[in-house]
């Protein structure tokens, strides 16, 4: 899962930053994308990223075009220890009173937290884990 020692340096970006992207969504958090993009930033995901994006493409060359770009970004794949503590994660948010609407959001937040990486994302789940926890949340 180690991204070695340029893990700072590097920003994941979660699956509706992407999808926002793709279909040329006019906000901060896609301004974002498109200016680390343009600067060739290091930029991260997980399979399971790659996996909702690309499933929400109708058109096979938006999903080609998609797919190219995402699986040349440096992948993150979560051992089985983290998938131990994202479930960690989601029983102590629910314990606070904060229920993240999926697995898939509370894997993508610890292993932000385990590389202590920055994540781009608008969703809202993602801001009620940064309250509660030191996940570094960009969203523009």
């Amino acid at each position: 899962m180690a991204l070695g020692s340029h893990a700072e340096a590097v920003i994941v970006v979660d699956s509706n930053a992407w999808a926002d992207y793709f279909n040329d969504v006019h906000e901060a958090h896609v301004d974002r994308l498109d200016e680390a993009l343009r600067h060739e930033e290091d930029l991260a995901v997980l399979p399971i990223i790659v996996t909702e994006v690309l499933q929400g493409f109708r058109s096979e060359p938006g999903f080609r075009r998609a797919e190219q770009l995402l699986v040349a970004l440096p992948m993150i794949e979560p051992s089985l220890d983290c998938h131990v503590r994202a479930a960690r994660l989601f029983r102590s948010l629910r314990g606070e009173g904060v229920t993240v609407r999926g697995a898939v959001d509370c894997m993508i937040a610890q292993v932000c937290l385990d590389l202590n990486v920055p994540l781009l994302s608008p969703d809202r789940d993602f801001q009620e884990v940064a309250r509660h926890t030191p996940l570094r949340l960009l969203r523009g």
